[in-house]
């Protein structure tokens, strides 16, 4: 094949994928992600407030790999919470496990804790991240103000992040150990039949002879049973008897004389 359609194809897809990463890098309208985990456009947080929050934030991103990103927008319109916490999670938070809170100022239902990542979709139930997720936005919404209430969500959700890694590695663990259990079962019974099949075979050789020896012993005794008795009759008397008879063999002028 010539090198010159190569090279081309080669320069064509590398267009397309530079093209296609421009893309994903510039769709997203907010741009790179805030150092400090708060992404607020209209500080609506005091700047003490702010470094409250995002000290805590960038402390279990560091040392627990927790990745919680504070989002506060004047307004979302009527695209549903979880619509646009994902975008931001997307373009922004780990892919593994990672929550935004999500605050629109004036709303009485926000504070949001929106959690995503590949441990929610894939491994942790639906129906326990909910409960978990309306326990944690309960125990916020108890703050008074909405600083209060951004601060406890922020809280809450490293907790749950917190809680749900621990759980997701703990069942690796178990899962680990039943499949090292099953393995070392599993070879345990390979191990044990290895060592039966001789042990068979040499039984089967053995109860084998034992029954040809014991076949060749039985006839050459002959059958268990008394012979059958043969009768030899006497002077050709058909019956056993004359004990008290006798036969002169002297001549017969001895015994007559003239």
């Amino acid at each position: 094949m010539p090198l010159r359609p190569i090279l081309l194809l080669l320069a064509l897809l590398g267009l397309t994928l530079s093209h296609a990463q421009e893309s994903e890098t510039t769709e997203f309208q907010h741009g790179p992600r805030p150092p400090n985990s708060i992404f607020d456009p209209t500080s609506f947080l005091d700047p003490e407030i702010a470094v409250q929050i995002a000290e805590p934030l960038a402390k279990y991103r560091t040392n627990e790999s927790i990745d919680v990103i504070v989002v506060i927008l004047n307004t979302i319109g009527d695209a549903p919470p979880e619509h646009v916490a994902r975008q931001f999670a997307d373009a922004w938070c780990d892919p593994l496990l990672n929550c935004i809170v999500l605050h629109v100022p004036g709303r009485k239902d926000s504070p949001w804790i929106i959690p995503g990542g590949k441990i929610v979709r894939e491994i942790l139930k639906p129906e326990f991240i909910q409960q978990n997720v309306r326990d944690a936005k309960r125990r916020a919404n108890l703050e008074p103000k909405e600083v209060g209430k951004i601060r406890a969500a922020t809280t809450e959700s490293a907790d749950l992040l917190r809680i749900w890694m621990g759980a997701t590695i703990h069942r690796g663990e178990v899962i680990k150990t039943e499949q090292f259990k099953m393995r070392t079962e599993l070879e345990e019974r390979h191990r044990r039949m290895k060592l039966l099949i001789p042990v068979a075979l040499a039984s089967i050789v053995l109860l084998t002879a034992l029954a040809y020896i014991t076949t060749s012993s039985l006839k050459k005794l002959g059958p268990r049973r008394f012979p059958t008795p043969h009768v030899i009759q006497r002077l050709g008397a058909p019956y056993a008897g004359g004990n008290d008879a006798s036969i002169d063999l002297s001549p017969s002028h001895a015994r007559h004389p003239r």
